[in-house]
C-alpha cells in the first residue's frame, strides 16, 4: 500500500461542539472500517445534554451499535481546571455513574482518562481539606464580580478546585486507567512522549515540569499562609493568583500527529509558556516558525494569553475558536493579530458560536464588523461559522 493511499484511508478530524463560553472538542482517528474517538472537555454546565451528549448518540447511530454495546472512547481527557471545561465531563461521567448503579447498558466506554487534579498540581501531599478553603463562598465579597456577568474569572477557577476532586472520586469509581501511561501528573517533559494510539501520536508540550515546580513553590511558601488568615486584602491576592496561574500553568497542552497531519489543542494554556515548550520539544526550533494543519485557540480567544509573536511563529491553516462573547471572548485584538501575522490568506477561522448568536451581543457585534471591515479591505481567508442548528463544526483533515 502506498502511503498516500494509506493517508487517504486514515481519519483525522476535529469537532468542537457548540460549548457556550467552553470547550468540547470531539477527536476522530483511525479509518472508515475501524473509527476511534477522543474527548476533550465537554463545557460548561447545560452543554453535555445539549450537545456532547446528542452529539456521542449520533455516533453511536453512525456506527449502528447495538443499545447493549457502549461506543468505545479511547480517551477522555480534561484540558484544565476550569468550570467551562470540566463540568460537562462531570456530568457525563455522573449519568454513566447512574447508569451503572441502576445496571442498565453504559452507552459509552471510556478506555482512559487524562486529568490533573488541583492536589497533584500543587502538592500531592495536600489533603482534601486543606483546599476546601478555596471555595469560592469562603472568599466572601473580595472576588470582584461583573453585574453584566454575575461572576468573576477567578471565582470559577476556584470553584473548579472542588469539581477537580469530584471527577478524580468518579474516575476511581470506574476503575479507569487514570493519566496512563504517566503515572501521576500529565505533564512535559516524560519519557512515555510521544503517547502512540495506534496511528495517532499525542506529544505531550504542557503543563512544563519548571512552571508546575514553581507554582507548588509558590503555594507553599506565599499561598497557603494566606489562606490561613481571615484579611480580605490577603485572600483577593490568592483568588487573583488562582485565575492568572491555574489557568495558564496547568492547561494539558497537546501536539497531535497523524501521519503528516497535525493539530495543536492548547486548553488555556499562555502563549509564551507554549511556545518554550514547543522548543523544548523539539517542535519548533528557537525564535523559528512551525506549521501545523489546526491550532484551537488557547483561551477561547482572549487576548490575554497570546501576543503577536504567537501566531507569527505558530502558523495553522486552521483556527479554531469556541467562544460566545463572556468575558469579551474572542477578543477582536487576537482576530488582529491572526490577521496581521497572515497576510498570505491561506487559511481559515472556524468558530462554534456565530457571532450572531453570542451570549454577550456587543462582543458579537465587534467581532463581525471585525470580519466585514476584513473583507472590504479585499482579505480573501475564510471564516466558517457554525450553523444556529448544527451541534458543532467539524474540520476533516
Amino acid at each position: 500500500m502506498t502511503a498516500a493511499k494509506k493517508k487517504e484511508m486514515l481519519m483525522f478530524s476535529l469537532e468542537s461542539l457548540r460549548a457556550k463560553h467552553g470547550d468540547a472538542l470531539l477527536l476522530h482517528y483511525g479509518t472508515k472500517e475501524d473509527p476511534k474517538l477522543i474527548v476533550i472537555d465537554a463545557g460548561p454546565a447545560g452543554v453535555f445534554n445539549d450537545a456532547v451528549k446528542r452529539r456521542l448518540n449520533e455516533i453511536r447511530k453512525e456506527r449502528e451499535l447495538a443499545d447493549d454495546k457502549p461506543l468505545p472512547i479511547e480517551l477522555m481527557m480534561v484540558s484544565h481546571l476550569d468550570a467551562d471545561h470540566i463540568t460537562g465531563i462531570i456530568e457525563l461521567m455522573r449519568d454513566l455513574k447512574k447508569r451503572r448503579e441502576a445496571k442498565t447498558p453504559l452507552p459509552w466506554k471510556i478506555a482512559r482518562f487524562w486529568h490533573n487534579a488541583f492536589e497533584d498540581l500543587i502538592d500531592d501531599t495536600l489533603a482534601p481539606a486543606s483546599t476546601a478553603a478555596l471555595a469560592p463562598a469562603s472568599f466572601g465579597d473580595v472576588l470582584p464580580v461583573d453585574p453584566k456577568k454575575g461572576e468573576s474569572e477567578a471565582s470559577v477557577v476556584l470553584a473548579s478546585v472542588g469539581q477537580g476532586r469530584d471527577l478524580r472520586d468518579l474516575i476511581k469509581f470506574f476503575k479507569l486507567q487514570g493519566n496512563t501511561p504517566f503515572k501521576s501528573l500529565v505533564q512535559f517533559p516524560h519519557k512515555s512522549n510521544p503517547v502512540k494510539l495506534g496511528e495517532l501520536e499525542l506529544t505531550i508540550v504542557g503543563p512544563d515540569q519548571e512552571n508546575l515546580a514553581n507554582l507548588r513553590k509558590d503555594w507553599i511558601e506565599k499561598i497557603k499562609p494566606i489562606l490561613a488568615k481571615e484579611d480580605k486584602a490577603a485572600k483577593a491576592e490568592v483568588a487573583a493568583y488562582a485565575d492568572k496561574s491555574v489557568y495558564n500553568l496547568s492547561s494539558i497542552v497537546v501536539y497531535v500527529k497523524s501521519g503528516d497531519r497535525t493539530m495543536l489543542l492548547t486548553g488555556d494554556a499562555r502563549g509564551d509558556y507554549t511556545l518554550t515548550a514547543l522548543e523544548g520539544a523539539g517542535l519548533l526550533e528557537e525564535g523559528g516558525t512551525m506549521e501545523v494543519d489546526i491550532l484551537k485557540l488557547p483561551h477561547h480567544g482572549s487576548d490575554r494569553n497570546v501576543k503577536s509573536d504567537y501566531f507569527e511563529r505558530i502558523r495553522a491553516k486552521h483556527y479554531v475558536i469556541s467562544a460566545d462573547g463572556k468575558h469579551t471572548n474572542p477578543d477582536v485584538p487576537t482576530l488582529k493579530m491572526i490577521s496581521a501575522a497572515r497576510p498570505d490568506d491561506d487559511f481559515t477561522i472556524w468558530m462554534a458560536n456565530a457571532p450572531e448568536d453570542f451570549a454577550e451581543k456587543e462582543v458579537g457585534e465587534e467581532v463581525a464588523k471585525f470580519f466585514a471591515e476584513e473583507k472590504k479591505k479585499g482579505r480573501k481567508y475564510r471564516v466558517i461559522l457554525r450553523k444556529k442548528e448544527d451541534l458543532g463544526v467539524r474540520i476533516d483533515l
